[in-house]
Protein backbone atom coordinates (compact mmCIF):
# COMPACT_ATOMS: atom_id res chain seq x y z
CA UNK A 1 0.00 0.00 0.00
CA UNK A 2 1.37 3.40 -1.02
CA UNK A 3 2.07 5.96 1.69
CA UNK A 4 3.21 9.56 1.37
CA UNK A 5 4.68 12.50 3.25
CA UNK A 6 4.64 16.18 2.33
CA UNK A 7 7.04 19.02 3.05
CA UNK A 8 7.41 22.77 2.53
CA UNK A 9 11.04 22.30 1.44
CA UNK A 10 12.44 19.24 -0.29
CA UNK A 11 16.11 18.40 -0.82
CA UNK A 12 16.50 15.52 -3.27
CA UNK A 13 20.26 15.06 -2.81
CA UNK A 14 21.15 17.60 -5.49
CA UNK A 15 18.80 20.58 -5.21
CA UNK A 16 16.74 22.31 -2.55
CA UNK A 17 13.21 22.58 -3.93
CA UNK A 18 9.83 23.89 -2.80
CA UNK A 19 6.80 21.91 -1.53
CA UNK A 20 6.77 18.26 -2.57
CA UNK A 21 5.05 14.98 -1.83
CA UNK A 22 7.06 11.75 -1.61
CA UNK A 23 5.21 8.49 -2.25
CA UNK A 24 6.74 5.23 -1.03
CA UNK A 25 5.78 1.56 -0.93
CA UNK A 26 7.53 -0.87 1.45
CA UNK A 27 10.10 1.84 2.15
CA UNK A 28 10.97 2.20 -1.54
CA UNK A 29 10.34 5.57 -3.22
CA UNK A 30 7.48 5.26 -5.71
CA UNK A 31 7.19 8.84 -6.95
CA UNK A 32 8.05 12.44 -6.07
CA UNK A 33 5.90 15.34 -7.23
CA UNK A 34 5.22 19.01 -6.44
CA UNK A 35 2.66 19.61 -3.72
CA UNK A 36 0.21 22.41 -2.94
CA UNK A 37 -1.32 22.56 0.51
CA UNK A 38 -0.55 22.31 4.21
CA UNK A 39 2.60 20.18 4.47
CA UNK A 40 3.47 17.62 7.13
CA UNK A 41 7.04 18.82 7.60
CA UNK A 42 9.17 21.93 7.15
CA UNK A 43 12.01 20.11 5.38
CA UNK A 44 12.56 16.58 4.08
CA UNK A 45 15.93 15.35 2.91
CA UNK A 46 17.63 12.06 2.14
CA UNK A 47 18.70 10.34 5.35
CA UNK A 48 22.10 11.56 6.52
CA UNK A 49 25.23 9.61 5.57
CA UNK A 50 28.09 9.55 8.10
CA UNK A 51 31.30 7.99 6.78
CA UNK A 52 33.25 8.52 10.01
CA UNK A 53 31.29 7.27 13.01
CA UNK A 54 33.26 5.45 15.74
CA UNK A 55 30.39 5.07 18.19
CA UNK A 56 28.01 7.07 20.30
CA UNK A 57 27.22 7.37 24.00
CA UNK A 58 27.61 3.85 25.52
CA UNK A 59 28.61 2.05 22.29
CA UNK A 60 32.07 1.79 20.72
CA UNK A 61 31.78 0.07 17.32
CA UNK A 62 35.21 -1.56 17.55
CA UNK A 63 34.15 -3.54 20.60
CA UNK A 64 30.38 -3.71 20.15
CA UNK A 65 28.29 -6.87 20.14
CA UNK A 66 25.58 -7.48 17.56
CA UNK A 67 22.96 -6.31 20.06
CA UNK A 68 24.92 -3.12 20.76
CA UNK A 69 25.31 -2.40 17.05
CA UNK A 70 21.56 -2.83 16.66
CA UNK A 71 20.89 -0.34 19.45
CA UNK A 72 23.48 2.04 18.00
CA UNK A 73 21.90 1.92 14.54
CA UNK A 74 18.46 2.58 15.98
CA UNK A 75 19.80 5.48 18.05
CA UNK A 76 21.54 7.01 15.04
CA UNK A 77 18.40 6.61 12.96
CA UNK A 78 16.41 8.55 15.56
CA UNK A 79 19.04 11.30 15.24
CA UNK A 80 18.72 11.48 11.43
CA UNK A 81 21.64 9.28 10.35
CA UNK A 82 20.25 6.43 8.25
CA UNK A 83 23.55 5.27 6.71
CA UNK A 84 26.95 5.11 8.39
CA UNK A 85 30.37 3.54 8.16
CA UNK A 86 31.42 1.75 11.33
CA UNK A 87 34.78 3.41 11.93
CA UNK A 88 37.52 1.61 13.82
CA UNK A 89 40.82 3.22 14.69
CA UNK A 90 44.44 2.23 15.20
CA UNK A 91 44.98 -1.00 17.11
CA UNK A 92 47.10 -4.16 16.75
CA UNK A 93 46.18 -6.03 13.56
CA UNK A 94 44.73 -9.04 15.39
CA UNK A 95 42.44 -6.73 17.35
CA UNK A 96 41.37 -4.92 14.19
CA UNK A 97 40.70 -8.26 12.49
CA UNK A 98 38.41 -9.31 15.32
CA UNK A 99 36.51 -6.02 15.18
CA UNK A 100 36.13 -6.32 11.40
CA UNK A 101 34.88 -9.90 11.67
CA UNK A 102 32.30 -8.99 14.32
CA UNK A 103 31.00 -5.95 12.43
CA UNK A 104 30.94 -7.78 9.10
CA UNK A 105 28.87 -10.60 10.63
CA UNK A 106 26.47 -8.06 12.15
CA UNK A 107 26.01 -6.36 8.79
CA UNK A 108 25.39 -9.70 7.11
CA UNK A 109 22.93 -10.70 9.81
CA UNK A 110 21.03 -7.42 9.62
CA UNK A 111 21.68 -6.34 13.20
CA UNK A 112 23.91 -3.38 12.30
CA UNK A 113 20.98 -1.14 11.37
CA UNK A 114 21.96 1.36 8.70
CA UNK A 115 25.61 0.28 8.61
CA UNK A 116 26.86 0.57 5.02
CA UNK A 117 30.28 -0.94 5.77
CA UNK A 118 33.51 -0.14 7.56
CA UNK A 119 36.00 2.70 7.60
CA UNK A 120 39.40 1.62 8.95
CA UNK A 121 41.29 4.66 10.25
CA UNK A 122 44.78 3.31 10.85
CA UNK A 123 47.08 1.68 11.78
CA UNK A 124 48.98 2.69 8.63
CA UNK A 125 49.28 6.33 9.66
CA UNK A 126 52.11 8.84 9.87
CA UNK A 127 53.51 11.86 11.63
CA UNK A 128 50.28 13.38 12.96
CA UNK A 129 48.87 10.63 15.23
CA UNK A 130 46.52 12.81 17.26
CA UNK A 131 44.61 10.54 19.65
CA UNK A 132 45.95 7.36 17.97
CA UNK A 133 48.57 5.44 19.96
CA UNK A 134 51.92 6.03 18.19
CA UNK A 135 53.27 2.62 19.26
CA UNK A 136 50.46 0.94 17.28
CA UNK A 137 51.17 2.82 14.04
CA UNK A 138 52.92 0.46 11.61
CA UNK A 139 54.01 0.21 7.95
CA UNK A 140 51.40 -0.89 5.44
CA UNK A 141 50.76 -4.66 5.51
CA UNK A 142 49.59 -5.77 2.06
CA UNK A 143 48.97 -9.37 3.14
CA UNK A 144 46.63 -8.27 5.93
CA UNK A 145 44.81 -5.90 3.57
CA UNK A 146 44.38 -8.64 0.96
CA UNK A 147 42.16 -10.55 3.41
CA UNK A 148 39.75 -7.70 4.16
CA UNK A 149 36.07 -8.42 3.39
CA UNK A 150 34.02 -6.45 0.83
CA UNK A 151 32.27 -4.59 3.65
CA UNK A 152 35.41 -2.47 4.11
CA UNK A 153 34.65 0.58 1.98
CA UNK A 154 37.16 3.18 3.19
CA UNK A 155 40.61 3.24 4.75
CA UNK A 156 42.60 6.18 6.09
CA UNK A 157 46.36 5.94 5.61
CA UNK A 158 49.23 8.44 5.70
CA UNK A 159 50.88 9.61 2.49
CA UNK A 160 54.32 9.24 4.09
CA UNK A 161 53.84 5.48 4.44
CA UNK A 162 56.69 3.62 2.68
CA UNK A 163 55.79 2.77 -0.93
CA UNK A 164 52.51 4.63 -0.56
CA UNK A 165 51.61 4.19 -4.24
CA UNK A 166 51.72 0.40 -3.85
CA UNK A 167 49.61 0.68 -0.70
CA UNK A 168 46.95 2.81 -2.41
CA UNK A 169 46.92 0.47 -5.41
CA UNK A 170 46.44 -2.55 -3.14
CA UNK A 171 43.41 -0.90 -1.53
CA UNK A 172 41.89 0.34 -4.77
CA UNK A 173 42.25 -3.17 -6.25
CA UNK A 174 39.88 -4.31 -3.49
CA UNK A 175 37.50 -1.43 -4.30
CA UNK A 176 38.36 0.31 -1.01
CA UNK A 177 38.37 4.10 -1.20
CA UNK A 178 41.55 5.65 0.18
CA UNK A 179 41.68 8.74 2.38
CA UNK A 180 44.83 10.54 3.50
CA UNK A 181 44.87 11.40 7.18
CA UNK A 182 47.03 11.70 10.30
CA UNK A 183 49.71 12.67 7.83
CA UNK A 184 52.49 15.21 7.29
CA UNK A 185 53.98 14.19 3.93
CA UNK A 186 56.30 16.04 1.61
CA UNK A 187 55.06 17.07 -1.82
CA UNK A 188 56.37 13.95 -3.56
CA UNK A 189 54.67 11.63 -1.07
CA UNK A 190 51.38 13.50 -1.42
CA UNK A 191 51.58 13.39 -5.21
CA UNK A 192 52.40 9.68 -5.20
CA UNK A 193 49.36 8.92 -3.06
CA UNK A 194 47.05 11.06 -5.18
CA UNK A 195 48.33 9.70 -8.50
CA UNK A 196 47.82 6.17 -7.23
CA UNK A 197 44.16 6.85 -6.48
CA UNK A 198 43.74 8.35 -3.00
CA UNK A 199 40.56 10.41 -3.34
CA UNK A 200 39.77 11.82 0.13
CA UNK A 201 41.35 13.45 3.15
CA UNK A 202 40.20 12.54 6.65
CA UNK A 203 38.91 15.34 8.93
CA UNK A 204 40.32 18.36 7.09
CA UNK A 205 42.64 20.57 9.21
CA UNK A 206 42.79 17.95 12.00
CA UNK A 207 45.61 15.41 12.13
CA UNK A 208 47.48 16.81 9.13
CA UNK A 209 49.90 19.48 7.98
CA UNK A 210 47.98 22.66 7.36
CA UNK A 211 47.74 25.82 5.27
CA UNK A 212 50.81 28.02 4.94
CA UNK A 213 51.74 30.46 2.21
CA UNK A 214 55.10 28.75 1.58
CA UNK A 215 54.61 25.16 2.83
CA UNK A 216 52.23 22.89 0.92
CA UNK A 217 50.60 20.91 3.72
CA UNK A 218 47.88 18.32 3.29
CA UNK A 219 45.11 20.80 4.13
CA UNK A 220 46.32 23.24 1.48
CA UNK A 221 46.70 20.48 -1.11
CA UNK A 222 43.17 19.26 -0.39
CA UNK A 223 41.67 22.74 -0.64
CA UNK A 224 43.14 23.43 -4.08
CA UNK A 225 42.58 19.96 -5.54
CA UNK A 226 39.15 20.11 -7.17
CA UNK A 227 38.84 16.32 -7.45
CA UNK A 228 39.57 15.30 -3.87
CA UNK A 229 36.88 14.89 -1.22
CA UNK A 230 37.47 16.38 2.23
CA UNK A 231 35.89 15.19 5.45
CA UNK A 232 34.90 18.04 7.78
CA UNK A 233 33.93 17.48 11.41
CA UNK A 234 31.02 19.85 11.85
CA UNK A 235 30.81 20.23 15.63
CA UNK A 236 32.42 23.71 15.44
CA UNK A 237 34.96 22.48 18.00
CA UNK A 238 37.38 20.52 15.86
CA UNK A 239 37.59 23.44 13.44
CA UNK A 240 36.27 26.96 13.72
CA UNK A 241 33.21 28.31 11.92
CA UNK A 242 35.52 30.47 9.80
CA UNK A 243 37.66 27.48 8.74
CA UNK A 244 34.47 25.54 7.98
CA UNK A 245 33.23 28.38 5.80
CA UNK A 246 36.61 28.50 4.03
CA UNK A 247 36.45 24.78 3.29
CA UNK A 248 32.99 25.02 1.73
CA UNK A 249 33.93 28.10 -0.31
CA UNK A 250 37.16 26.54 -1.57
CA UNK A 251 35.86 23.05 -2.33
CA UNK A 252 32.12 23.38 -2.86
CA UNK A 253 29.61 21.05 -1.25
CA UNK A 254 30.09 18.42 -3.98
CA UNK A 255 33.48 17.67 -2.43
CA UNK A 256 32.88 18.30 1.30
CA UNK A 257 31.80 15.27 3.35
CA UNK A 258 30.35 16.43 6.63
CA UNK A 259 31.17 13.86 9.32
CA UNK A 260 30.48 13.50 13.02
CA UNK A 261 33.63 11.59 14.08
CA UNK A 262 31.53 10.68 17.11
CA UNK A 263 32.87 8.20 19.67
CA UNK A 264 31.44 6.15 22.49
CA UNK A 265 32.51 8.55 25.19
CA UNK A 266 30.64 6.67 27.93
CA UNK A 267 32.22 3.27 27.20
CA UNK A 268 34.75 1.22 29.14
CA UNK A 269 37.28 2.03 26.40
CA UNK A 270 36.84 5.75 27.01
CA UNK A 271 37.10 5.36 30.77
CA UNK A 272 40.28 3.29 30.45
CA UNK A 273 41.93 5.98 28.32
CA UNK A 274 40.78 8.75 30.64
CA UNK A 275 38.48 10.29 28.03
CA UNK A 276 36.14 12.93 29.43
CA UNK A 277 33.74 15.43 27.91
CA UNK A 278 35.34 18.85 28.23
CA UNK A 279 34.51 22.06 26.38
CA UNK A 280 31.95 20.25 24.25
CA UNK A 281 33.97 17.24 23.06
CA UNK A 282 35.60 14.04 24.34
CA UNK A 283 39.25 14.63 25.21
CA UNK A 284 42.23 12.68 26.48
CA UNK A 285 43.68 13.75 29.86
CA UNK A 286 46.20 16.03 28.08
CA UNK A 287 43.38 17.84 26.27
CA UNK A 288 43.84 16.10 22.89
CA UNK A 289 40.55 15.78 21.04
CA UNK A 290 39.44 12.13 20.91
CA UNK A 291 36.49 12.46 18.52
CA UNK A 292 33.18 14.21 19.01
CA UNK A 293 29.93 13.72 20.90
CA UNK A 294 27.88 15.52 18.25
CA UNK A 295 25.57 13.56 15.91
CA UNK A 296 25.68 14.41 12.22
CA UNK A 297 22.33 16.24 12.15
CA UNK A 298 23.55 18.58 14.88
CA UNK A 299 26.76 19.11 12.91
CA UNK A 300 24.64 20.09 9.92
CA UNK A 301 22.62 22.53 12.02
CA UNK A 302 25.76 24.17 13.42
CA UNK A 303 27.37 24.43 9.99
CA UNK A 304 24.32 26.35 8.77
CA UNK A 305 23.74 28.49 11.84
CA UNK A 306 27.32 29.16 12.99
CA UNK A 307 29.44 28.85 9.83
CA UNK A 308 26.67 30.37 7.66
CA UNK A 309 26.94 27.66 5.01
CA UNK A 310 23.85 27.72 2.73
CA UNK A 311 21.33 25.06 3.71
CA UNK A 312 21.43 23.37 0.30
CA UNK A 313 25.22 23.04 0.52
CA UNK A 314 25.15 21.71 4.06
CA UNK A 315 22.50 19.11 3.16
CA UNK A 316 24.47 17.97 0.12
CA UNK A 317 27.62 17.56 2.21
CA UNK A 318 25.78 15.30 4.67
CA UNK A 319 23.93 13.14 2.12
CA UNK A 320 24.87 12.68 -1.54
CA UNK A 321 28.49 13.82 -1.36
CA UNK A 322 29.67 11.30 1.24
CA UNK A 323 27.66 8.58 -0.52
CA UNK A 324 29.32 9.43 -3.83
CA UNK A 325 32.74 9.58 -2.16
CA UNK A 326 32.55 5.91 -1.17
CA UNK A 327 30.78 4.74 -4.33
CA UNK A 328 27.30 4.19 -2.88
CA UNK A 329 25.10 6.00 -5.38
CA UNK A 330 21.96 4.20 -4.14
CA UNK A 331 21.92 6.31 -0.96
CA UNK A 332 22.11 10.03 -0.30
CA UNK A 333 19.50 10.79 -2.99
CA UNK A 334 15.71 10.56 -3.20
CA UNK A 335 14.96 8.76 -6.47
CA UNK A 336 12.01 6.71 -7.67
CA UNK A 337 12.74 3.02 -7.34
CA UNK A 338 15.43 3.49 -4.68
CA UNK A 339 15.13 2.82 -0.92
CA UNK A 340 13.32 5.54 1.03
CA UNK A 341 15.97 6.84 3.40
CA UNK A 342 14.44 10.11 4.57
CA UNK A 343 14.76 12.57 7.42
CA UNK A 344 12.39 15.42 8.33
CA UNK A 345 13.51 18.62 10.07
CA UNK A 346 11.66 21.45 11.75
CA UNK A 347 12.30 25.18 11.15
CA UNK A 348 15.25 25.10 13.57
CA UNK A 349 16.79 22.14 11.72
CA UNK A 350 16.13 19.68 14.51
CA UNK A 351 15.26 16.14 13.44
CA UNK A 352 11.58 15.31 13.95
CA UNK A 353 11.19 12.02 12.02
CA UNK A 354 13.13 9.47 9.96
CA UNK A 355 12.39 6.68 7.50
CA UNK A 356 15.00 4.02 6.75
CA UNK A 357 15.53 1.52 3.94
CA UNK A 358 14.68 -2.15 4.29
CA UNK A 359 17.21 -3.04 1.57
CA UNK A 360 20.69 -4.22 2.64
CA UNK A 361 23.75 -2.35 1.39
CA UNK A 362 26.10 -5.26 1.96
CA UNK A 363 28.14 -6.46 -0.97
Amino acid sequence: MSESITCHNFFDGSNLLGPHRIFYVDRVVEAVEPFDGQADYFLVSPGLVDIQMNGFEEVDVARASADELLLLGQRLESLGTTSWLATITTAPLNSLSESIRRIDESIAGGSAVGCAGLHIEGPFLGNAPGAHRPDWIIPFDSEWVSQLPPSVRLMTIAAEQPNVALAVNALRTKNISVSIGHSRPNEVQWRDARNAGASLVTHLFNGMSGVHHRDTGVALQALVDDAIYAGVIGDMIHISPEATSLAFKAKGSARICLVSDSVGWLTQWATKRGVQLKDGAPRLPDGTLAGSSTPLAECLRRVVQEAHVPLEDALRSATSTPADAIGLSSIGHVTSGEPADLVAFDESLHVVSTWRRLVSLRG
